[in-house]
This record gives structure tokens, sequence and C-alpha cells, in this order.
């Protein structure tokens, strides 16, 4: 497997507009974020899951070849904004590109992107998607995708855990709260991916404390905190996980 963070940060980004705290002032190319976003090769298969507003320039940045599938975690701003840009993949591989998410997140993208379809038209530089709805285990090639419904807020959106070829990876960039069946639809994974947007508490995402907790009982080989907001610096934050965590940053690479 191999996965690269494309983006980490929140919603609003990092440095976000307006501010000269430390971090957004920081010199630390890891401090620089963009909105949260995985690229997955795995199985043969390349996975894009969410395509945030900063899609374009992250595909430009890390010369992504190709998306053979997008998996959506939800249909926040944030996470689907850049769905557009897929078209450009379209070309490349003359193609239609399946997308996966849950039935209300699919219900979203099809209400803000209702011109994306299957079909040419001519004169028009439109995506060519075909929409899965899933609840349940389906597959990607020979990648294995298992939905994991966890909470954000009042709402119940989907992490991923992806398996190929004997590796496993867990991602959930956007979290509140786990049930005891979602951390054990994780457990002893290879590597998770866990939101940590901040010290202090926030409604619709864990703190670096809460994430940590379910980090131990999760148990993966390596976990990575992602989504994280200005409040959090790289190096200062690195100091404060144990010693199988780490600090996640814009173009990040694993592979194993």
């Amino acid at each position: 497997m191999k996965a690269i963070f494309l983006g980490t940060g929140t919603s609003a980004g990092t440095p976000i507009i307006g501010c000269c705290c430390p971090v957004c002032a920081s010199t630390d190319s890891r401090n620089r974020r963009r909105r949260t976003s995985l690229y997955l090769e795995a199985g043969g298969q390349h996975i894009q899951v969410d395509t945030p507003p900063d899609f374009r320039e992250q595909a430009l940045e890390y010369r992504l070849p190709r998306v053979d599938a997008v998996c959506f975690t939800h249909s926040h701003a944030d996470h689907i904004f850049g769905f557009d840009d897929i078209r450009r993949y379209n070309t490349i591989q003359d193609q239609i590109i399946p997308a996966y998410a849950s039935q209300d997140t699919l219900n979203d993208l099809q209400r803000v992107f209702n011109y994306i379809s299957t079909e040419r038209v001519t004169g028009f530089y439109r995506p060519r998607i075909t929409f899965h709805a899933v609840s349940a285990p389906f597959s990607i090639g020979d990648v294995l995708v298992t939905p994991v419904e966890v909470e954000h807020g009042h709402n119940t959106i989907f992490g991923y855990r992806f398996d190929a070829g004997g590796c496993s990876l867990g991602y959930v960039p956007d979290c509140s709260a786990m049930t005891d069946a979602a951390v054990e639809a994780f457990h002893g994974i290879d590597v998770m991916i866990l939101d940590a947007l901040r010290l202090k508490p926030h409604l619709t995402h864990l703190t670096l404390e809460d994430s940590i907790a379910l980090l131990k009982r999760i148990d993966a080989t390596t976990s990575y905190i992602i989504h994280l907001c200005h409040d959090l610096d790289h190096e200062e934050t690195q100091a404060k996980l144990p010693e199988t965590c780490h600090v996640s940053h814009d173009g990040l690479t694993l592979e194993w």
C-alpha cells in the first residue's frame, strides 16, 4: 500500500485567512495545511478519498497519475467542493469513474453537482461519474473497502477501512465519537489515521486527548492524526504523542 496525505487541515486550512498566530505565521512547512484528503494506491487501484476545494492543487503538486475511484466520507464543503476536477481524469483515462458514499452523501453530491452524469455532452467538459450508494463492504478491484459509521456531531458519517494484499489502512478524518463496533472494525490495523482537531473541546471533532485515547483502543501498528487546526503546532504536538503515533503533514507519503 501507498498513501499520500494530500491535505491535513480543517475546513479553513492553515494558515487561516487574517490570522497571524505562531502556527499561521510559522516557517515550518509542516504547519501549512490544505483541506484534508487522501490518495491511496493499493491492489493496482488509485483511490481518492474526498475531493476538497484544494484538490486541483493537490493533484498538481503531488503528480497524481490517475483516479480509479472516489470514496466520500461525507458531504461537507471541505470534502466535496473539488469534485468537478475529477473530469480531468475522465479525459486522461477515457473512462467513467465510480464514486462511493452513503446514500445521504450521494443525495447531496447529486444535488450540488446536478450536471454530472455518465454521458458525453458535446461542447461541455463535465465529470463522467457513476454513483454507488454503499453501506456494507465492497470491492474496488482487489481492494476491500469497508465503510465504518462514526459520529460527526449530530451526523453519522463514514470512515473507511481499506484492505489489500495483506495490508490495511483506516481513515477517519472527521469524528466526534466512535461506537465500540467502530473501534473494533479498525482494531489491530496496520495504519490508522484519525481526526484530532485541537486541544479544546469541539461539538463535532475529537480533541487531541480524545484522539489519543481512541487510538490506544484501536491499537494500530502505526497511527497518524489529521484534520488539525491552527491551534496545533506540528513539532510541539508530536512531543505530546505516544511513540507509535505521529502528526501528519501535507505530502507525507507512507508505503508498507
